[in-house]
């Protein structure tokens, strides 16, 4: 899925000088200090208030192909069959809040997390409108009649966490993580909105890729030989700054940081190493890539790592490889979708209430959209951007809640609607980044964080 950068003979005298090291073709960007940031003195006074930076780190899980709210967080038990589908609502541990029957496990955790029913906007092609809920930005080409005219390019707003590489980023180690892959349209046209975009490769995720066949990851072999200690490292690091000649390729640069980044971050070592953890933690969060994904997940912001992002993989059958349930969708919600995701979240949701993460840790459970109320002839449900309901938790989210409706057939919002670009706002102004920050391209020009305001409502 990742190019394999080119290795020329300049190439590989530098990886010898950092010790011999085997680097896999995946750590290509880096997380770099901060640059062309700019609070305006307006907001700066307001700062502090309504749980500004209560979020010390994020963990997106994002449920690729769009999840059916009727199906999940937003039953409909009193719409016509034909709406309301085959699944019974259930009661939570929180009274007056109920879920789809089966989320049963998620049910029990009902008090460390807010439902919000009313996200809502007006894409209904997946590539741009992963973008939209990833960026917060509506792409430009909303609604394309191909969805391969839709393609990631240089020019794309940045993700959550790019943008958060670049304002916020950490003393040591990467500052963005995504797994198991790459997402893609059908498994070949690839989401825009999942890297740095304008701001420049350094700032893309490091990512890990995963098999779904065994549950397992490829993870980089980048730890520090015993006979190389961090100052002698760095000593290095300090020589091929000094042999960087004009001319050199910034992004194999990148490259060179990632590398020595992760080699400086024994935390994020460990944290890799999935196999270290109890054999009794990894059955909890369950044997499917979803599931000890978001294990790895908790084990990297443990390690202080700022944000991580697991996506739902592709994995197929053919008629829904993700969570697009065109056709069989209540056979594929039961049999292979919700399952998995009710016991990872649920019990994410516990480890970190367990860990004293939750507190500071924003937890994001969304898609690129909704899906239609009616079922279609193929006992399948369509894309719906009109309405999606997701889960927030943690960092001042307000736990045991629900914010916003949908109408009597989760068609539209019926009160609280928010956008894309105010649920970012939102995200942004719990991790303590000012909307009005500039952030600028390659070539230098201005450009705001994000155009949205909070959600007072959904802060504690």
């Amino acid at each position: 899925m990742l190019g394999t950068p080119r290795m020329t003979r300049r190439t590989l005298l530098r990886l010898g000088a950092v010790g011999g090291l085997s680097l896999p073709s995946f750590l290509r960007a880096v997380a770099a200090p901060s640059e062309g940031l700019r609070p305006l003195a307006k907001n700066a006074k307001n700062a502090k208030s309504d749980g500004f930076g209560r979020a010390k780190r994020c963990l997106i899980l994002f449920l690729t192909g769009g999840p059916p709210q009727h199906d999940t967080f937003d039953p409909k038990p009193d719409a016509p069959a034909e709406i309301r589908g085959e699944f019974k609502p259930i009661d939570t541990n929180v009274p007056g809040i109920r879920l789809a029957e089966l989320c049963s496990k998620l049910s029990q955790q009902a008090d460390k997390f807010c439902l919000v029913r009313s996200i809502t906007h007006a894409d209904t092609v997946h590539t741009s409108a992963g973008y939209t809920m990833l960026t917060g930005m509506l792409h430009p080409k909303v609604n394309a009649k191909s969805a391969t005219d839709i393609q990631p390019g240089a020019v794309d707003h940045p993700h959550l966490g790019s943008l958060l590489a670049k304002v916020r980023p950490p003393a040591r180690g990467p500052a963005f993580v995504s797994l198991p892959e790459i997402i893609k349209d059908a498994g070949v046209n690839e989401f825009p909105g999942q890297g740095a975009g304008f701001i420049g490769k350094r700032f893309d995720p490091f990512r890990i890729e995963g098999d779904p066949k065994t549950g397992t990851f490829r993870l980089p072999d980048v730890e520090l030989p015993n006979e190389v200690p961090e100052k002698r490292l760095e000593e290095r690091r300090k020589l091929l700054q000094k042999l960087d000649r004009p001319g050199d390729i910034p992004d194999r640069d990148a490259f060179y940081d990632r590398a020595f980044d992760l080699i400086r971050s024994p935390a994020v070592h460990t944290a890799l190493k999935l196999d270290r953890e109890p054999e009794r933690m990894r059955k909890n969060y369950g044997s499917h890539l979803f599931g000890q994904g978001c294990l790895l997940a908790r084990r990297l912001i443990e390690a202080s790592v700022p944000l991580v992002t697991v996506y739902w993989h592709y994995e197929g059958p053919d008629d829904s490889p993700v969570w697009d349930t065109h056709e069989n969708n209540f056979r594929h919600l039961r049999q292979r979708l919700v399952p998995p995701t009710d016991q990872a979240v649920a019990y994410l949701l516990a480890d970190l209430a367990a860990r004293g993460l939750l507190e500071d840790t924003l937890l994001v459970v969304m898609g690129e959209f909704g899906r239609s109320p009616r079922i279609n002839k193929q006992a399948g449900r369509d894309h719906w951007p009109q309405v999606q309901s997701i889960l927030l938790a943690g960092a001042g989210i307000r736990g045991g809640s629900v914010y916003g409706a949908s109408d009597r057939v989760g068609g539209q919002p019926a009160e609280g609607a928010i956008s894309p670009t105010d649920l970012t706002a939102t995200f942004l102004h719990l991790l303590g980044i000012l909307l009005d920050v500039e952030i600028h391209d390659q070539a230098g020009r201005p450009y705001r964080a994000c155009h949205g305001m909070p959600v007072r409502g959904l802060i504690s």
